[in-house]
């Protein structure tokens, strides 16, 4: 089951959580092949609660809970207009050590933080070329510490995918394909 499926079943049981007062176990007939490990909650709480304040609250997670905090990102995401043509956005590269942290960055940078703007390619693009992310395409951004990026993001094969990983040189020649004004710094 992927992010935007919907498990189908019915619920057997409802009774009082362990976990707290106003907490309810609730028991399903639902086939649910990956719950979340019991070491998210904080994360998925916080997001609950009203999601991330202050840029870079993702940053200390490893690249397991950074992949979970873009696809909460997706999921809690607000859709408004994109930002008038000629907005300059900055993203700051400083944390930006794997694939699951640029898309961190990149959603932040242009929709504040917990913001998203894509989990993979096909979203970047997506947004990039065609707005609906939060940015009018052929919008300028100014990357901040990019080499953190290049020193990372290098070829090889991607340890939690089995593929072969993106490169800081994909990532920068997929957004100018999509009319990106990028600036390294």
């Amino acid at each position: 089951m992927g992010w935007g499926k919907r498990a189908l079943g019915s619920v057997v049981d409802v009774h009082p959580s362990a976990l707290g007062e106003e907490l309810v176990d609730i028991t399903t007939t639902a086939r649910i092949p990956a719950p979340l490990a019991a070491n998210d909650r904080p994360l998925w709480d916080m997001w609950r609660g009203g999601g991330p304040t202050e840029p870079n609250q993702w940053a200390t997670l490893d690249r397991s809970d950074r992949y979970l905090w873009v696809r909460a990102a997706a999921l809690h995401r607000t859709y408004a207009p994109d930002k008038p043509a000629g907005t300059v956005y900055h993203l700051d590269g400083r944390h930006v050590t794997d694939y699951d942290a640029f898309f961190c960055a990149i959603g932040e940078a242009i929709n504040g933080p917990g913001g998203w703007f894509g989990g993979d390619l096909f979203w970047l693009h997506e947004n990039a070329a065609t707005g609906d992310g939060g940015a009018t395409p052929g919008f300028r951004m100014i990357w901040h510490h990019s080499e953190v990026a290049r020193t990372h993001l290098v070829s090889g094969y991607d340890r939690k995918s089995w593929l072969p990983a993106v490169t800081f040189e994909d990532l920068v020649r997929c957004l100018g394909e999509d009319g990106v004004q990028l600036e390294l710094r």
